[in-house]
């Protein structure tokens, strides 16, 4: 898993959000939008580089499809964003969000749930 990958996982895995994401006009998804939180190690043992961070979620309708979601995930360093990396969630049928990696070594699959103002 390249780095920026392992990054991302990280913090999503571990996504705990206080701030509401603006919702875009045209779209239903309600994970559109700027989300800004808390990325929380939660297996230093494993993964003793992670580091606790703010982080900056974008989420983008991926080619104007109401159905999959582009989410960008920055961390504040110094108050400036950095780039950690990006992934596509689809729609699941209990109303979550899913994205799924799969390869020779590991199969990770991460849930976002919106409820209100916050995403888990």
């Amino acid at each position: 898993m390249d780095r920026a990958r392992a990054r991302l996982v990280a913090a999503l895995a571990a996504l705990a959000v206080a701030a509401g994401g603006r919702k875009a006009a045209a779209q239903k998804a309600e994970i559109v939008g700027s989300w800004r939180g808390t990325s929380t190690c939660v297996d230093r043992e494993h993964f003793p580089a992670c580091n606790d961070e703010q982080v900056i979620y974008e989420g983008r309708p991926r080619h104007g499809s109401g159905d999959t979601v582009t989410v960008r995930a920055d961390k504040l360093v110094n108050g400036t964003r950095e780039f950690m990396g990006e992934s596509d969630f689809v729609r699941g049928a209990d109303g979550s969000w899913v994205s799924e990696v799969q390869t020779a070594r590991f199969h990770l699959r991460l849930v976002l749930q919106v409820a209100g103002v916050r995403m888990t």
